[in-house]
């Protein structure tokens, strides 16, 4: 356990720092790096990546660029996509721990955690510094059935070019955390049949009456919404497949710690899986886990579970899993493209190609390297953060 806090605190090595005024920044920019990681394309070496209007224009090995466009020289630095953290509880209007879970009902689908969202928090501000620019927002695990997830960036000028997926699925908890002493469920058994009572009733609901609870629920019989099924071991994770199975769900797996235990019933479904933060483990056994999942063929991206851990740490679950054997190239893609594609908005955001946001992290190493120092931040073509020279 040592170990890896000590890598978390090399991580955060970038103490002497400053926020910059997006509304400083130009719009045009031209950045020449000395490695870019594109992420789907491979690393190009000695690289320029043109940003207009917030978007990236061009890729490509030394380029000519525009007399117009300001130039910012990183040629011995490291340029990545914007880090995302698949699964946290951030920016919320009051605490935290009150705003994450509904506990009077125990079916929520029509709640919204956006709602709570406050993204001038200062939580929000303090994690643009470890390079992380989206988020999925998500209610807690104390709900068989909670409200909706949503997908955020951490700086916008506009709400539209905050909010990436107001209403991006939702919420299941399999967990013990969802069993109540005053309200049901109270055990397992109960849990899962109160989960198959409210997805049968969608079957009967007539829409000349209007329900929003059961429209949204309809949408996740239909697959049409994505089902964020929280889970921990073996038989969570099993009951878990086994919904997805007798309902059709387009589902992905939160937590999911035991799965490498049943990879091949989670991969043979094609369930990706939003694997909890490594700082939580500390056995040798439990920091390989995500490794051979992995391994076993099913698509992992990583989270924070802020505040369960720091969303500074998420850089870290990367680094750590390489250390215990996952492939680096994996354990990149599990910062970015992954998430980008288990969340759905892949079109936007997780890799540097043309057509996609500006959202890049620059470094002064290794993206995967503990002692690399997140230098600059970048969203929508804007410098968000830059750290300050000493």
């Amino acid at each position: 356990m040592k170990k890896i806090v000590l890598l978390s605190i090399l991580i955060l090595l970038s103490i002497p720092c400053c926020m910059v005024k997006a509304a400083d920044a130009p719009e045009n920019l031209a950045i020449r790096a000395g490695r870019i990681w594109t992420v789907t394309d491979g690393i190009i070496t000695d690289g320029v990546i043109i940003i207009k209007n917030g978007k990236i224009q061009a890729v490509r090995k030394k380029p000519d660029v525009p007399a117009e466009i300001e130039v910012l020289d990183f040629s011995d630095k490291d340029v990545m996509p914007g880090l995302i953290d698949a699964h946290c509880h951030i920016g919320l209007s009051l605490d935290i721990y009150s705003e994450i879970d509904e506990t009077v009902l125990a079916v929520t689908p029509d709640m919204q955690i956006i709602d709570a969202f406050n993204p001038l928090a200062d939580d929000v501000k303090k994690v643009l510094r470890s390079g992380v620019t989206t988020v999925l927002l998500a209610p807690g695990n104390k709900n068989p059935i909670g409200g909706q997830t949503a997908v955020v960036k951490l700086f916008g000028k506009k709400t539209k070019d905050r909010v990436l997926k107001r209403a991006a699925g939702v919420k299941f908890s399999l967990r013990d955390e969802a069993l109540m002493p005053d309200r049901r469920p109270t055990s397992r058994a109960g849990l899962l049949a109160l989960i198959r009572e409210e997805l049968n009733n969608v079957k009967a609901y007539k829409e000349d009456k209007p329900d929003l609870r059961m429209e949204v629920l309809k949408s996740v019989v239909d697959a049409n919404f994505p089902v964020y099924i929280s889970t921990y071991t073996v038989d969570e994770i099993t009951s878990a497949v086994a919904l997805v199975d007798e309902y059709n769900l387009n589902a992905v797996l939160i937590g999911a710690e035991q799965g490498d235990e049943i990879a091949d019933l989670i991969a043979g479904r094609n369930i990706p899986v939003i694997y909890s933060p490594l700082l939580l483990f500390s056995r040798d056994k439990d920091l390989k886990r995500v490794v051979n999942m992995a391994d076993g063929g099913i698509k992992v991206a990583f989270s924070s579970s802020a505040p369960e851990t720091s969303l500074s740490d998420l850089r870290t679950s990367a680094i750590t899993a390489v250390k215990y054997g996952l492939d680096k190239e994996v354990a990149l893609k599990s910062l970015t493209i992954n998430a980008a594609q288990i969340l759905g908005v892949s079109k936007r955001v997780g890799s540097i190609q043309r057509g996609k946001d500006a959202d890049l992290v620059i470094l002064n190493g290794d993206p995967l390297q503990p002692t690399s120092t997140v230098e600059m931040v970048i969203i929508n073509g804007d410098i968000v953060y830059q750290r300050q020279k000493i």
